[in-house]
């Protein structure tokens, strides 16, 4: 496999992402565009509703305890007020920063949300960043990027306090760096911005253990293509940077528990007990899904529902937008048959690796699971279809030409019509029951 995508090799390679946006106007205003729009989408009424809902009664409200200093927050035992619970069962990072928005934007509810919206936001540049690193095409990455702005399962997880949106920025980011590494090996910078990313999403959630994971198989890959090891001085750093660095700033994220005078043996049973939690967890859920219905968007969570206006609902689902998962999955299904007739090279064997390995194992999962566990697939997704659309754009058929901008237009068609039904914005009930309840799976 080689290290580049001959398919996708544009002038737009030869410089970097940020000064194809400072050469070309139309990349910059097509930059700053779907970045502002992803935004204002984001943050537009985030302070409603005013009080907790679904799972900020765990991370929001435990970000509110970390913010007047009380160590109950890391206490498995501790009882909590009524209605809410201490988050101690992922690590602390996503709810410490939570924590710092509430102390620049207040104690309520849109600064225990901003975070979200921030990195949510960030996730969406970042999936730019990332497609172009593996194509060297800003059609791509843009493309990528707009699909990422429409994706209403990324919309509604860059609301709420809860630490998703963290986590795909963590990720994105050591994936940019690992496969800015990979295009030239003989730099070492990279690899140790990639293990500041993993060690980020590591301290966030320990599902990045994946994010390991999906490394360790290419570098493998990696040395049975080329039947080679890296060179001798990288192989020293691949360790230090990938495996010593992620610890050091797991540990470093207890700083504030450490702090709060809790001690070593604390801390090691804190682990143990967020270990059986996650492995022991038997309990079920009216919102449960299975992975197979994650990539079909049958099973959204509903967050939150308002009736106070007679004849109307307000409601906060998941659901994701059918148009980029559907089309995404046709996208990733191509590509795979790229992959089986040899066509495809490295970054698409990277792309495909990482989309499967953030979502696939679940099946193989004994505890109770649900559809944002899809999210950080999502960024992925986005980038083959992308890759896709942008093959097909530059088809000799004239048919297969216009299905980038009939997607798009699709896309955005679907986030505008389910916009309400992602954030809340009351509509007529009826109307709700005929287009936010059509599919069975859709309605509790």
């Amino acid at each position: 496999m080689s290290n580049t995508d001959s398919s996708m090799l544009t002038p737009d390679a030869q410089v970097s992402f940020w000064q194809n946006l400072r050469r070309e106007r139309l990349y910059m205003l097509l930059f700053a565009g779907i970045l502002t729009f992803c935004f204002l989408t984001k943050v537009a009424r985030l302070g409603f509703p005013t009080d907790f809902y679904f799972d900020e009664v765990y991370h929001g409200f435990t970000a509110t305890v970390y913010l007047h200093g009380d160590k109950q927050a890391y206490d498995p035992w501790a009882k909590p007020p009524q209605g809410k619970a201490f988050e101690w069962t992922h690590p602390p990072l996503a709810k410490l920063i939570m924590t710092g928005m509430m102390v620049v934007f207040g104690e309520n509810s849109f600064g225990w949300r901003i975070g979200s919206v921030l990195f949510g936001t960030a996730a969406t540049v970042a999936t730019a960043l990332l497609a172009f690193e593996l194509f060297g095409s800003m059609t791509v990455a843009l493309t990528a990027m707009a699909l990422m702005s429409l994706e209403g399962l990324v919309l509604t997880q860059s609301r709420v306090a809860m630490n998703d949106a963290y986590f795909i920025c963590f990720t994105l980011l050591a994936f940019i760096f690992y496969v800015r590494w990979r295009k030239d090996e003989s730099r070492v910078p990279p690899l140790y911005l990639c293990g500041l990313g993993l060690g980020l999403a590591v301290a966030t959630k320990w599902t990045a253990f994946y994010l390991f994971v999906i490394l360790a198989l290419d570098l493998a890959a990696r040395a049975i293509w080329t039947r080679r090891l890296p060179e001798s001085r990288v192989l020293l750093h691949l360790p230090l940077a990938l495996a010593l660095l992620p610890v050091a700033l797991y540990m470093a994220s207890y700083i504030h528990f450490f702090a709060m005078g809790w001690e070593w043996k604390n801390f090691v049973e804190l682990q143990k007990q967020m270990w059986w939690y996650h492995t022991g967890l038997k309990a079920g859920h009216s919102f449960q899904s299975v992975p197979w219905q994650w990539i079909l968007n049958l099973r959204p969570v509903w967050l939150y529902v308002d009736y106070s206006k007679e004849g109307y609902a307000a409601n906060i689902y998941n659901l994701g937008n059918s148009v980029i998962l559907y089309t995404g999955l046709w996208a990733v299904f191509s590509t795979m048959v790229q992959m089986r007739d040899r066509l495809a090279t490295w970054p698409v064997w990277f792309a495909l690796l990482s989309y499967f390995m953030l979502w696939l194992p679940w099946t193989f999962s004994p505890r109770m699971m649900l559809f944002y566990h899809y999210l950080p697939a999502v960024p992925l997704l986005c980038i083959l279809l992308a890759r896709w659309l942008e093959d097909k754009r530059t088809s000799p058929l004239a048919g297969e030409q216009v299905l980038a901008p009939m997607v798009l237009g699709m896309a955005f068609v679907w986030f505008v019509v389910f916009y309400p039904d992602n954030t809340a914005i009351a509509v007529p009930q009826a109307f709700a029951d005929l287009v936010y309840f059509a599919v069975p799976g859709w309605k509790f």
